[in-house]
């Protein structure tokens, strides 16, 4: 059985490569793309962006932004999407559906979102990902009048903060993860939640709640946050851009607690707005390339054996996915998986799309649970 899982790794960009990937290629458009198409009810710019591309990161370089119409990137129900070529490349401009004057937009229908809202919402309107300092301060399940240690639904609860929210939702703490690869020490602790509830009564020093809805059975000191409404920070409505060339971000587990990721899962990585990470920044997620010992003519994969002989040569990591961000914190992001080739574990890394040249994919070395990102001088 092995002792040690070697996990260490570096990329080399050159400026050559990164020269190359800051020059735009012509646009191609997915084979069969519509010349009109009329946006319904229930679409999404993901599920429009299929319609014309293989990669919805490059959906900014298609639309073409009417000037004449207010918040031109917002998409409704209703508007009329033409396919039309300038200069050879293709761009898609909108036919709003209705004008009232010649800034003024038909208001009374909601703009399309990015994603599906279940997808999104929850981990928009209360947050799910923790840093340490938040996790000191939270505030906490004090209990009830009655002792129980374990609360049911329909109780009322006591929270140690007196509140104004209306809506609270109540949380375990599941996991907690650091940041790797780099010299930044942070930590987040993810979030599972256990009841929803509502405020009834508050003093000066705890506030009480009803339970109005019940997944597990809340406990003393679980973590109680509030519920925002449709005043948001952030919005389903977001376009995706590829995430900054050279930057590199961890898997470091799910929210939902899963050793395997697919589709529609909720990704913690690594990296976070401070990194230059926004809502709807795009990765390709990839796994570790294999490692390959000996000398010419007698090569051999990596089997195990705390001593290898012959010199190491670490493979390019194979591309096995694509995620957006959903809800960017400063040293951490939360992921939507968007599409997978296979199971995505923990620990996969994920590189812009933009790193499109071959040459500018990682080259990955294990070692000591930790990813290096080495750049020429």
């Amino acid at each position: 059985m092995r002792f040690i899982l070697q996990l260490f790794a570096f990329i080399v960009v050159s400026f050559s490569v990164v020269a190359a990937t800051t020059t735009q290629k012509p646009l191609s458009l997915k084979e069969g793309a519509p010349q009109t198409y009329t946006v319904k009810k229930g679409d999404t710019l993901w599920d429009i962006s299929e319609l014309f591309l293989d990669s919805p990161w490059l959906w900014p370089r298609l639309w073409q932004v009417n000037p004449d119409i207010n918040n031109p990137h917002l998409i409704y129900p209703g508007d009329k999407l033409t396919l039309t070529w300038v200069n050879g490349q293709p761009l898609l401009s909108l036919k709003p559906m209705k004008k009232i004057g010649p800034q003024v937009r038909k208001q009374d229908k909601v703009a399309i979102s990015a994603l599906k809202d279940g997808l999104v919402v929850p981990y928009l309107k209360s947050d799910q990902l923790l840093t340490e300092d938040d996790k000191q301060v939270a505030t906490r399940v004090l209990g009830t009048s009655e002792g129980r240690k374990f609360l049911s639904a329909n109780e009322r609860i006591y929270i140690d903060a007196s509140a104004t929210n209306e809506k609270w939702s109540i949380y375990r703490i599941v996991e907690e993860y650091d940041r790797s690869g780099d010299d930044v020490k942070a930590s987040a602790f993810s979030l599972r939640i256990v009841a929803d509830a509502e405020l009834k009564e508050k003093s000066a020093k705890y506030s009480g709640l009803q339970v109005t809805k019940q997944y597990q059975e809340i406990k003393l000191n679980d973590i109680a946050l509030p519920v925002f409404g449709e005043d948001l920070t952030l919005s389903t409505v977001f376009e995706p851009t590829p995430a900054p060339v050279g930057l590199v971000a961890n898997v470091k587990g799910s929210m939902d607690n899963h050793a395997f990721m697919s589709v529609n899962q909720v990704v913690i990585i690594d990296r976070g707005s401070d990194d230059g990470l926004v809502q709807g920044s795009m990765f390709n997620l990839a796994k570790f390339g294999s490692v390959v010992y000996g000398k010419k003519g007698e090569y051999y994969y990596e089997d195990g054996k705390f001593f290898n002989s012959g010199k190491r040569i670490d493979l390019p990591p194979v591309t096995i996915g694509e995620m957006v961000v959903i809800r960017p914190y400063a040293k951490f992001s939360l992921a939507l998986i968007t599409q997978s080739d296979e199971p995505i574990k923990e620990d996969s890394i994920a590189v812009s799309p933009a790193a499109n040249d071959p040459s500018a994919l990682p080259i990955v070395n294990k070692n000591n649970d930790d990813t290096t990102v080495n750049y020429p001088s």
